[in-house]
């Protein structure tokens, strides 16, 4: 399963609405205070949202963890692109037997590719979850000598 841990921006009746929360510059820690997530949000793109199917009550703000089955990345991945791909070189292929010419080909490389990005948008597609709500990581500070 792969995890991702997300922060709840609005709730509706068919899910809530999700916003990624980015580790720091560092990759260490996604620290509310840490400045090199400060310098990070200086140069980042707005945020994208996402609609998430949940069974937990959680409020806006609170923090949770989604997730998405293992291999649902790459079925997504090839419907995207490897189904487009091959229909547009199945549809040049066939084009060119049937009347050869660059203009055919164009047409029928155009035809499969149309057909095969049709084809990419339709149906089901693997949902992200929450998994559960986060934990907040304990952070103490301990006394003692330096070294």
């Amino acid at each position: 399963m792969l995890e991702q841990t997300v922060e709840i921006v609005k709730t509706a009746p068919d899910g809530i609405w999700v916003r990624a929360v980015e580790p720091s510059g560092c990759g260490t820690c996604g620290g509310q205070g840490c400045s090199s997530r400060r310098i990070a949000e200086l140069f980042q793109r707005k945020p994208r949202l996402f609609r998430v199917d949940c069974d937990l009550s959680l409020a806006p703000g609170d923090r949770a963890v989604v997730g998405i089955a293992d291999g649902s990345v790459l079925k997504i991945a090839l419907r995207a692109y490897g189904l487009p791909l091959g229909l547009m070189l199945a549809g040049a292929l066939l084009a060119q037997a049937v009347a050869p010419g660059d203009g055919p080909a164009l047409i029928g490389m155009l035809l499969g590719a149309v057909t095969g990005w049709l084809a990419a948008r339709g149906g089901r597609t693997a949902r992200p979850v929450v998994i559960r709500r986060e934990q907040p990581t304990p952070f103490h500070l301990m006394k003692g000598k330096a070294r």
